[in-house]
């Protein structure tokens, strides 16, 4: 089906009849069959088919992160306190987004189990745009990121030693170097209690609200490359306990905070 949009584990491994008859009973809907039939074979997660192209978005296209699985507690569940909480209309589902925007099922007319996906800016006043008609035509949608050419490019651009990207964590002038610093060593061969010790510093400086959520990622892709038997399993719990008590400037981002914290424990 379209399982190949998915980039790296399951957000859930759990899935379930009585779990999806649960969520539908408190979301107040039945889901569409293309979603349903896309989270048993991979129940959430991140995308790697992730550029929506629409005339419909903002500059044409729009990158999307992930799409919400189904579990008690976290996932699309998790719409019922979005749309209260951002005073969003009460016929959405959001399956995906993080505030600057959310992409919706819209059962604001009755539409049964096949409602249009519409895009929801992070301005209130702009008003909701269909993005497909069905679930799965929004699936078609979805593209690759174009590859970039590096032939042409300084090989050492934007790269840096660990020395420099420790200086940058305990300055914490600049949130883009300590993110690509991250994004970077998660990707590259190191001592991963050097890393995680340097995410715990990173996550304190909550003056950078998405630094923290950059974090949450990037050591997931780290727990990707690193056999288990080598990870500080007391750091990364020591990790894990601080991204679920966070408590940031800015409550948009501390719920996906949270959520990745969840997720580094669950794989502990």
């Amino acid at each position: 089906m379209f399982e190949y949009i998915f980039d790296g584990e399951a957000e859930f491994d759990d899935f379930s009849l009585e779990k999806l008859n649960k969520v539908e009973k408190d979301l107040g809907v039945k889901l569409p069959d293309s979603y349903i039939e896309l989270m048993k074979l991979h129940n959430g997660g991140d995308l790697a088919y992730r550029i929506l192209h629409s005339g419909r978005v903002p500059d044409g296209e729009v990158e999307i992160e992930n799409i919400r699985g189904i579990d008690l507690e976290d996932g699309i569940i998790e719409s019922i306190e979005l749309v209260e909480e951002w005073e969003l209309d009460k016929g959405f589902v959001i399956f995906s987004g993080d505030g600057n925007y959310w992409l919706a099922f819209d059962y604001r007319n009755d539409v049964g189990n096949e409602p249009a996906v519409v895009y929801i800016e992070e301005d209130a006043e702009n008003k909701p745009k269909q993005v497909a008609k069905t679930f799965e035509l929004f699936l078609k949608k979805l593209k690759e990121p174009e590859e970039v050419d590096f032939e042409d490019e300084d090989e050492d651009e934007d790269l840096y030693t660990k020395e420099e990207f420790e200086k940058n964590v305990s300055k914490g002038k600049s949130f883009i170097k300590i993110a690509d610093g991250f994004y970077q060593f998660a990707r590259e061969e190191c001592d991963m209690e050097w890393y995680i010790t340097l995410a715990l510093k990173g996550i304190k400086l909550k003056k950078f609200e998405r630094l923290a959520v950059s974090i949450g990622k990037s050591t997931l892709v780290k727990m990707d490359n690193v056999p288990s038997e080598k990870w500080p399993i007391n750091l990364l719990l020591e990790l894990s306990e601080v991204m679920i008590n966070y408590k940031g400037y800015e409550d948009d981002f501390d719920y996906l905070v949270v959520k990745y914290g969840k997720k580094i424990r669950k794989k502990l």
